[in-house]
């Protein structure tokens, strides 16, 4: 095969896909690294190019941790004087961490994907154990309906066991039933999901662990909701039963309070999160970018045709398109990775600073082409001659070289570089996650070795013929390589793409929340309107009007809520903060969060329940006085 329309490579081997879940996915062809090096000669020996990552493969009595302690300070002993202030260090990372664990700071590894199978594993704990507190509830707050049953079958020489399998058995039933629907609702929901999720996940219906694993969590789900009503029920007295003169009292209302307090308070903390999460991706979209990404496409340069093309002839040509309002060439697009050299020197400098700056060799149209917002000096010019040696800095690198005082005309010097003047100093910018703090950034002009092709599109033109149109162009330099482009706008907002996956998963989760709690006090107002059937009827004849009734009915639930809502709000701030730490960019906690959920828990409450309580309220004294 002919590789880089050069260089004619023979097939060696043919290997498997790799799965959609492995982290070489995509990855077609594999071409040996004597091969790469011979394309980049100084890069064989270069030390300080941390570009590569090694993959090794430890002997099977090897120990990692001893391995490590070796490889450490390789990267240090050999790097130079600039590379030594960046004190790097070699690490052993396992196969095994690579999709979970990957998150580095400053070397340190921080975890990774593992928060998010923590936190949605904890929440769809807490939205199943939501579902139990309803099943607990239900059946004790049901327990008069069962009692003459329990008491005639304990006379009978039912044992307490033989009832408590029974109870057992029915929550075991439900629990079964269930399953099954969520299974049917799981499989039918999962082309859904694994596009919310950006996953690709099947039910593994045949594999052993996934059965084990069900069977046991039908089972702990059975034991969690059926234990209670289970052990209350069977402890029933049958004489005071059987006489008409057992009632449930206060202390048996006590439990079924306390848990649907746990309801609401997880909850509330759920959408709390829910909110807090948006707010914080509103956040971040909302801080300024420092540069114009409306209409600008990135093409990449793979191969030698393209990147020795005439720089100016191809631009011309853009240009007479009618479609292409400017272009320029870059080592790296606006958006992404920067190389990064900790060798920048100024007249002044403090000889033990090293600080590490985010290099960017372009064309003089690069800046113009960005829409970069300059705050001081000029963008580069075409018409100076001396431009090819000037630099265009942002705000962080402008304060680290001048301080407080204006950076333009101060020289610097940087790698293989010769001395630069600074003409120009812009708005800091977002190249890489809008949550963490930016890094200084240098500019400065070179024309060889580029890696991207950016183009902004003329605004009044059509996309799909402005696309047509540059891909002509370029297909008269590069035929033989696929027309490959990215739009800026769709690379910047993959930034949030985690971020927003977070924020809808919790969406679905604090709605299944809240609805499972106003199923519970739903089907708990239906049944406390019931036990004061004669209650009410007496009130409406001695007066009471549909509203007293509905205010008597509804005052219990809503001292529930508002004990839940003091639970839920410092737990919930608490946890938020701990997550908001893993931001440099981050927002602080609103109160209104807090304010905005209590008052609409109380209305969703309320809504709930009025529709029983008013039922209630609302049927002739007479028909509630005849019941019995």
């Amino acid at each position: 095969m002919k590789f880089n329309n050069r260089d004619h490579l023979v097939i060696a081997g043919i290997f498997s896909d790799f799965p959609s879940n492995s982290e070489f996915a995509e990855v077609k062809m594999l071409l040996p690294m004597a091969y790469r090096l011979s394309q980049k000669e100084s890069q064989a020996d270069n030390w300080e190019d941390y570009s590569y990552v090694s993959y090794v493969l430890m002997k099977d009595q090897a120990s990692l941790e001893s391995a490590a302690s070796k490889i450490k300070d390789v990267l240090y002993q050999h790097a130079s004087n600039d590379g030594k202030s960046l004190k790097p260090k070699g690490i052993l990372f396992p196969m095994a961490k690579w999709h979970l664990y990957a998150e580095f700071k400053d070397g340190v590894r921080r975890g990774g994907q593992i928060r998010f199978v923590w936190m949605f594993g904890t929440i769809g704990v807490f939205v199943l154990m939501l579902a139990c507190i309803n099943f607990m509830n239900l059946s004790t707050a049901r327990s008069e309906k069962r009692s003459k049953e329990i008491g005639i079958r304990k006379v009978m020489g039912s044992l307490r066991s033989q009832l408590v399998n029974q109870f057992l058995s029915e929550s075991l039933l439900t629990v079964c039933i269930s399953f099954l629907l969520a299974v049917i609702i799981a499989q039918l929901s999962l082309p859904w999901f694994n596009t919310l999720a950006g996953k690709n996940m099947i039910i593994p219906y045949g594999n052993f662990v996934f059965i084990l694993l069900s069977v046991g969590f039908i089972v702990g789900t059975s034991l969690l909701a059926g234990s209670y009503p289970a052990l209350y029920l069977s402890s029933f007295n049958p004489v005071k039963v059987l006489k008409g003169i057992f009632h449930s009292g206060r202390s048996t209302s006590l439990p079924r309070k306390v848990l649907v307090v746990f309801q609401f308070t997880a909850s509330i903390v759920i959408v709390i999160g829910t909110i807090v999460v948006f707010l914080q991706i509103q956040h971040a979209k909302n801080r300024p970018v420092g540069f114009d990404r409306t209409g600008i496409i990135h093409i990449p340069i793979h191969t030698d045709d393209l990147a020795k093309a005439d720089y100016n002839i191809l631009r011309d040509q853009l240009l007479a398109t009618g479609v292409v309002q400017n272009m320029a060439i870059s080592d790296f697009p606006i958006t992404g990775s920067m190389s990064a050299d900790a060798s920048l020197t100024w007249p002044g400098k403090d000889p033990a600073l090293r600080p590490l700056v985010a290099l960017n060799s372009c064309s003089h149209d690069f800046p113009a082409t960005n829409g970069f917002q300059f705050i001081e000096g000029r963008d580069f010019s075409r018409e100076l001659a001396s431009d090819s040696s000037a630099v265009v800095v942002n705000e962080l690198a402008a304060r680290l070289i001048a301080g407080e005082q204006s950076a333009i005309g101060k020289k610097i010097s940087f790698g293989y570089a010769k001395e630069r003047e600074i003409v120009g100093v812009i708005k800091d910018q977002i190249r890489w996650t809008p949550f963490a703090k930016q890094s200084p950034h240098i500019y400065f002009v070179r024309y060889d070795g580029a890696g991207y092709i950016t183009v902004r599109l003329h605004p009044d033109a059509s996309v799909h013929d402005a696309l047509q149109k540059i891909e002509s162009v370029i297909k008269k330099v590069d035929a033989a390589a696929p027309f490959e482009y990215k739009f800026v706008a769709d690379d910047y907002a993959h930034l949030f793409h985690e971020e927003e996956r977070i924020g809808k998963l919790a969406s679905v989760f604090a709605t299944l929340a809240i609805f499972i709690s106003c199923i519970g006090i739903f089907a708990l107002a239906a049944f406390a309107a019931s036990q004061r059937t004669k209650e009410i009827g007496i009130r409406k004849v001695l007066g009471a009007s549909v509203f007293t009734l509905w205010r008597m009915l509804a005052k219990d639930f809503l001292i529930l809520v508002a004990v839940a809502i003091l639970l839920a709000s410092p737990l919930a701030y608490y946890l938020l903060q701990q997550w908001l730490q893993r931001y440099d960019y981050r927002i602080d906690i609103p109160m209104f969060v807090f304010i905005v959920t209590a008052f609409a828990a109380l209305l969703i409450t309320l809504l709930t329940i009025s529709y029983q309580t008013l039922k209630a309220a609302w049927v002739n004294p007479v028909k509630s006085l005849k019941s019995e």
